[in-house]
């Protein structure tokens, strides 16, 4: 997009759903404050054309304030307390007195690595056990620390706000039906990320706290309890690089006695048109020769993919498209969830036989 057609403000103003303008009143005004503010939209307009989003500039306020930013710092705490209105316009009063708080983060990329996505792929996993995939080989594009390749070592509740379990994917809601039962075996689990973070390093795990909401402290609390855990569970790869340089390779790396399942979720999005062209051309060639494609994405961001109709509507504004490529068949769309998994409709069609 050339800078004269990239409006800043208007980007900033339509960044968040309007289900999850009225759960973020905080980030609702900030938001609106920020598309206000010549400094923020500058700073918006320096970032790489991939990562131009407001959600870098939100993450990088945020890291200022748990970096200890004297008045960030005591803002950000101060969420629930002080009036949103307040909030938004103390921090952007800050951003424009210091913008190299956002600027010296615009290297970045936004990871939020939002586990509660695992919630809606484990119900995707079951769904195709029940069509007969037994064992699979989970290859995460753009995993970033890798928190969802464990799909099936995270509890799920359904309607359930009182559970004290920080660890479980709460699913706030539920359209239709999702079955019962464990999920495919996962054998490998292999991750893709230009920038994979590291659970290790104290940097990684605060960039990766700043890119989450202040207003859910929920998520924050599942991310420590996930990284906690993470210690425990089965070995997974991060690999380093672009995904349409090293996908071959890595389906190529997967042993015969499972699928290799290619999965991403709001990644797709920071693809160029051509480069999300050549991508589903690349993967739609696994999935001839036996691979699964899975991708959660909004479809209006990934016109590329060609995302296929939906057969049903999204119960709510904003919602993630669920689409499946079953082996050696065209891509269906199974449904719809909120971008962080926060409900779900799944309504898979019915199997199609394979393409000739």
């Amino acid at each position: 997009m050339s800078e004269r057609a990239f409006d800043a403000a208007k980007f900033y103003r339509r960044s968040l759903s309007l289900e999850d303008r009225a759960r973020l009143p905080y980030y609702g005004q900030l938001i609106d404050a920020l598309a206000d503010s010549p400094v923020a939209c500058d700073l918006l307009k320096e970032a790489r054309p991939e990562q131009r989003n407001p959600m870098l500039v939100l993450a990088a306020l945020h890291y200022g304030a748990l970096c200890g930013d004297e008045v960030l710092d005591p803002l950000y705490d101060a969420i629930g307390v002080v009036a949103p209105e307040e909030f938004a316009s103390q921090v952007v009063a800050r951003l424009e007195a210091l913008p190299e708080l956002v600027r010296d983060q615009l290297h970045r990329a936004t990871q939020t690595n939002e586990p509660g996505r695992s919630a809606v792929m484990a119900a995707v996993l079951r769904e195709l056990k029940t069509r007969g995939v037994h064992d699979v080989h989970l290859i995460d594009v753009g995993t970033s620390m890798g928190l969802n390749l464990y799909p099936d070592l995270y509890r799920v509740n359904i309607n359930d706000h009182d559970d004290d379990d920080a660890s479980a994917l709460s699913m706030l809601d539920l359209y239709g039906t999702v079955g019962e039962g464990a999920l495919p075996t996962i054998h490998q689990r292999i991750g893709i990320d230009m920038n994979p973070l590291d659970p290790d390093e104290l940097d990684d795990v605060r960039w990766l706290d700043a890119c989450l909401w202040p207003e859910e402290p929920e998520r924050a609390a599942r991310l420590r309890a996930a990284l906690e855990q993470m210690h425990s569970w089965p070995t997974a790869t991060r690999l380093k690089g672009s995904a349409l340089d090293l996908i071959d390779e890595v389906v190529a790396s997967c042993s015969s006695a499972a699928t290799p399942v290619i999965f991403h979720s709001w990644v797709a999005s920071y693809f160029s048109l051509n480069e999300q062209r050549v991508w589903r051309e690349r993967v739609m060639q696994h999935v001839t020769n036996g691979a699964l494609w899975i991708y959660f994405e909004h479809p209006l961001s990934v016109a590329g993919l060609r995302p296929p109709p939906s057969h049903i509507e999204s119960p709510r504004h904003g919602g993630t498209q669920i689409v499946v490529s079953e082996v050696a068949s065209e891509p269906a769309s199974w449904g719809w969830s909120h971008p962080h998994g926060r409900w779900i409709a799944l309504a898979p069609p019915v199997r199609q036989s394979p393409s000739p």
